[in-house]
């Protein structure tokens, strides 16, 4: 069997898989993944007010905006062409209790690949192993089936449910909270 050679991906071994790997996210990509945001429903990805502005407009607030320690974000890139075809992130790091909250985008292009499951398979490896986590989760809509459905693919479990918690096209529906723990994760 020939060994993979990573060495050609500007990540650490850890974050490739057979199809993407991650990298640290630069000022740069802001543009890109935002795009992605504006195009995707913003208000289907977010139970907090969006307040709209141009990708330039976000890359620049965003260089001013301090690295944050209790963050990380991660542009997802296919193997093959080193692509952008999605964002991966954990925030509100918690080290004592050992947890982060877990947010994706996948470029409306590439969806439904396979991509957001690889990728976030990896991240999470990667948060269980590297910084010793016990715990990973998100938020979703009840509405949005393919978030749910890739959480579930990836055995998280669902914790709760924040009723009427989602305000979206003049209805409000409930909001759902996934977690994985380390014990339960084949990583």
């Amino acid at each position: 069997m020939m060994k993979d050679d990573t060495s050609q991906f500007p990540t650490i071994a850890t974050l490739v898989g057979k199809e993407v790997y991650l990298r640290p996210m630069e000022s740069d990509d802001l543009k890109t993944t935002y795009g992605w945001f504006l195009v995707s429903d913003p208000q289907i990805q977010t139970c907090h007010q969006v307040t709209l502005t141009t990708p330039e407009e976000m890359a620049a607030r965003n260089k001013k905006r301090e690295q944050s320690s209790d963050r990380g974000d991660f542009i997802m890139a296919q193997k093959e062409d080193h692509k952008m075809v999605g964002k991966l992130s954990y925030f509100h790091l918690n080290m004592l209790n050992r947890s982060a909250e877990l947010g994706y985008i996948v470029a409306p292009g590439d969806r439904s690949r396979g991509y957001a499951k690889e990728g976030m398979w990896l991240l999470i490896r990667y948060l269980f192993k590297q910084l010793n986590l016990n715990k990973v989760y998100a938020q979703t809509a009840s509405f949005n089936k393919a978030s749910i459905a890739l959480l579930e693919s990836l055995d998280f479990k669902l914790d709760g449910t924040l009723r009427q918690h989602h305000y979206y096209n003049g209805d409000l529906y409930d909001d759902l909270l996934y977690s994985l723990l380390r014990f339960e994760s084949s990583f």
